[in-house]
């Protein structure tokens, strides 16, 4: 293969410049309607959305590729070795695109080793959201609101460009892959004279209601994360935790729910708590 590559370089070794300049125009144009058209043949097909990104891009790739190949023979002549052409032409490379390298190896790692694939929700550095995109230099995702540490579920509409590099170099949460449950606290504040007692019977009543179906699942789901990751909890049970602050009980109700769910399992809790709180009169919350 290679003899035969460097066979068609010395072919054109007394072509002008323009001509191959004109050649490699030809190529290039050729292989990206080519791509277009295989594009367009994934969009019609009946893949789902996720299938169809990952094709496309996986067809992207593979032409990109193999136009490098048809290129490099036509402005090989000079060089008697392509493999000591390609060295230089790689060492040139990587010192004056040392970030876009270290974001291809970024990409490398991410397709070998899989610390998420598109669809799951991850944290890297500062930027939280789900993965619509994983290119070689960049992974794109839809930006997820955040609070106190507490993912809310809820996309901004923001997309954000994430260089590959960061995952050499940033911490990498990924809430939705094996285990895709995520443990939360929702605090409730009453006053020191409330029946504080009365007030956690009630959470862990709510509590029982709304997450009861949630734990079963988390079990299920831990009992096969567990096969291939070391990933224990003895208990999955909510509970509700009793501390003091200045001038108040807190009440902090803690609760295993699905990743991309706290912000809706919030909403119906906090309902549900004010609409029990105002039948008792000796609840008061601050």
């Amino acid at each position: 293969m290679i003899k035969f590559l460097l066979n068609i370089g010395l072919r054109f070794e007394t072509v002008g410049v323009l001509i191959k300049i004109i050649i490699t125009l030809f190529i290039i144009m050729l292989f990206h309607l080519v791509k277009k058209s295989i594009c367009s043949f994934i969009n019609k097909s009946n893949f789902d959305s996720l299938n169809t990104i990952k094709y496309k891009k996986t067809s992207s790739v593979s032409l990109n590729v193999l136009t490098a190949i048809a290129i490099i023979p036509i402005w090989m002549y000079e060089s008697k070795d392509i493999f000591t052409f390609l060295g230089i032409f790689s060492a040139g490379l990587a010192f004056a695109f040392r970030d876009l390298v270290a974001s291809f190896l970024g990409w490398l790692i991410i397709n070998t080793h899989k610390p998420f694939k598109l669809g799951d929700r991850i944290k890297i550095g500062e930027s939280l959201g789900d993965v619509v995109a994983i290119d070689w230099f960049y992974t794109t995702i839809i930006e997820v609101m955040e609070n106190d540490n507490r993912t809310y579920g809820q996309s901004t509409g923001r997309i954000t460009h994430i260089p590959n590099i960061q995952i050499l170099t940033e911490d990498l949460i990924n809430e939705t892959n094996a285990f895709p449950f995520t443990w939360n606290e929702l605090k409730i504040r009453v006053t020191l004279t409330s029946n504080w007692r009365k007030a956690k019977n009630i959470l862990m009543s709510i509590a029982d209601d709304k997450v009861g179906d949630i734990e079963k699942e988390a079990k299920d789901s831990l009992n096969i994360a567990s096969k291939t990751l070391p990933i224990y909890y003895e208990n999955l049970s909510h509970t509700v935790y009793t501390s003091m602050e200045s001038g108040c009980v807190c009440l902090n109700l803690r609760l295993i729910c699905k990743a991309r769910n706290f912000r809706n399992l919030q909403h119906a809790l906090i309902e549900d708590i004010l609409d029990e709180f105002t039948k008792h009169k000796d609840i008061e919350l601050l």
